[in-house]
């Protein structure tokens, strides 16, 4: 499921992304990378959510990698790509919701497989809250980075709290 999932974000992103202005982008997208990276580091001793490989059952290294370096960089791509920009505020709030309920929609087939595994408190319904926060971020580091990465510090250190994430 991960490999089609990661082929089809490729091939989606190849023909529909902006790749004309790709270093518009990049800055961004390895934002989205170090953030996904860092939560696997943080996280590592009580993660909250992880993927369960469809081919090596004993580590989910690989896909969190595939995640890291192709599927959130191709998401973060044609989130920016079609960001309505200079449209009023509602119809924004309407993008950054579109995007959030599609992305529950696509991993709940992983949710009821068990190719996520959701744990330690952490529920799917809660993804909702998270992918608002997560295409909001993207949102706001493409404009205003340091405001994003301060925010970002404030939003991991609340989740630590919150799911008693030890750091070790």
């Amino acid at each position: 499921m991960h490999i089609v999932l990661t082929t089809a974000l490729s091939l989606f992103a190849f023909i529909k992304g902006n790749w004309r202005e790709w270093e518009k982008y990049h800055l961004t997208i390895m934002y989205v990378t170090i953030c996904n990276l860092l939560y696997n580091h943080l996280a590592q001793n009580k993660m909250l959510w992880e993927y369960y490989p469809d081919f090596y059952p004993k580590s989910h290294i690989i896909v969190d990698i595939l995640y890291s370096f192709i599927n959130l960089p191709a998401i973060t791509l044609l989130f920016l790509t079609y960001y309505p920009f200079t449209a009023s505020r509602l119809k924004k709030f309407r993008y950054i919701t579109l995007w959030a309920a599609a992305s529950l929609i696509i991993e709940y087939p992983f949710y009821k497989y068990d190719r996520l595994l959701l744990q330690h408190g952490y529920e799917y319904w809660m993804d909702l809250f998270f992918y608002i926060v997560m295409y909001s971020m993207i949102r706001l580091h493409y404009s205003r980075p340091f405001l994003a990465y301060f925010l970002s510090a404030l939003i991991a250190a609340a989740m630590l709290w919150m799911f008693e994430i030890p750091l070790e």
